[in-house]
């Protein structure tokens, strides 16, 4: 007895219902597996920003201590010097400005080199990938 085309047709139904369910099954767990990752790096990434304001707090409280410190120790030689030349100048407040214009030097520098634009665009690979992909999709419609 040959299949009728009423019993192949039910095959394929099948068989295609049966992809249907696999494929979302798939996906479904794809996105669920994607979502528990995602929590996973939420949580890391949390970690590291809590550790990373500790760290910058106290860095800065350690950097200004230590001109606090150095200030202290730099200011009597400063008074040796300034003395006679400067009567309106104590020697620490001349350590304290000579430091400032140092930060806003080495700041000054920082910023021109946040404003250099990068020789290469970012991601410029990735680009022409999803370029060559969307011609692929284009030409394989």
């Amino acid at each position: 007895m040959e299949p009728g085309p009423a019993h192949g047709e039910s095959s394929i139904g099948k068989t295609s219902g049966f992809m249907k369910n696999a494929l979302s099954g798939f996906i479904a767990a794809r996105i669920e597996l994607a979502s528990i990752e995602a929590k996973e790096a939420a949580a890391l990434a949390g970690r590291k920003l809590a550790y990373g304001i500790v760290l910058g707090i106290s860095v800065f409280f350690c950097w200004t201590l230590l001109l606090a410190g150095l200030t202290g120790l730099v200011a009597p030689f400063a008074d040796q010097w300034l003395e006679g030349k400067t009567s309106w100048l104590p020697g620490w407040a001349a350590v304290i400005f000579v430091l400032a214009i140092l930060h806003a030097f080495v700041a000054l520098i920082c910023l021109v080199g946040l404003k250099k634009k990068p020789a290469t665009p970012l991601f410029e690979l990735s680009r022409k990938e999803i370029e060559n992909d969307k011609l692929w999709l284009k030409e394989n419609k």
